[in-house]
């Protein structure tokens, strides 16, 4: 069966201005976040920084990601036991974080389409980060993450172009110039609202 973007734009006009507000300015202030540690610890290397976020990015709630992306590479510049520096996502991620940090180029090390793309959201790119909820968006179903199936690279393209089409629609409808990562971050924010208040 053939999905469209429709799904995408009901998501996305169901916005609140504080929501819409909040998803437009997600990447912003992650590449903020980004630019600070890169400023405070690695000779002003924002990209470095945003790669290394992006590692230890899955199955990791933003600010522990952040956390934890802080510590490592504290440490890591400070030239401690990364060992003793404990993270909240699977082990391997933290050792392409450090693979990053020692001088591997990100795209080389960042393993699955959805965290390249996210490191490439944080850089303001050209990208879509393809998550459990933007496939739910998509899908317009809800899908819980145990549930969500492994996306193709041929769905995942699939998807973010569907993504694309949509923020094309959105910005004729509503006369912007949004990025196809920002509809995405504004959908993000009202599906993880209306499941926490237990609507649909």
């Amino acid at each position: 069966m053939d999905f469209t973007y429709g799904n995408i734009l009901a998501v996305f006009f169901r916005s609140s201005a504080v929501e819409l507000n909040e998803g437009l300015c997600w990447y912003e202030q992650a590449y903020t976040v980004a630019s600070r540690l890169g400023l405070k610890y690695l000779n002003g290397d924002t990209c470095l920084a945003a790669a290394v976020i992006a590692a230890l990015s899955p199955n990791n709630r933003w600010s522990r990601n952040v956390t934890d992306a802080e510590a490592l590479i504290k440490v890591y510049t400070a030239g401690g036991m990364c060992d003793a520096v404990k993270v909240s996502t699977f082990g391997q991620n933290k050792q392409k974080a450090l693979a990053i940090l020692k001088g591997a180029m990100p795209l080389d090390v960042l393993g699955g389409l959805k965290v390249r793309a996210f490191y490439q959201c944080i850089l303001g790119r050209d990208a879509v980060c393809i998550d459990g909820h933007a496939y739910s968006i998509w899908l317009g179903n809800r899908v819980v993450t145990t549930a969500t199936p492994k996306i193709s690279e041929k769905l995942y393209e699939k998807i973010s172009q569907d993504y694309r089409v949509a923020t094309q629609q959105i910005n004729l409808i509503a006369g912007e110039n949004y990025s196809p990562a920002q509809v995405q971050a504004v959908t993000w924010v009202v599906w993880r609202n209306l499941f926490s208040r237990g609507l649909k």
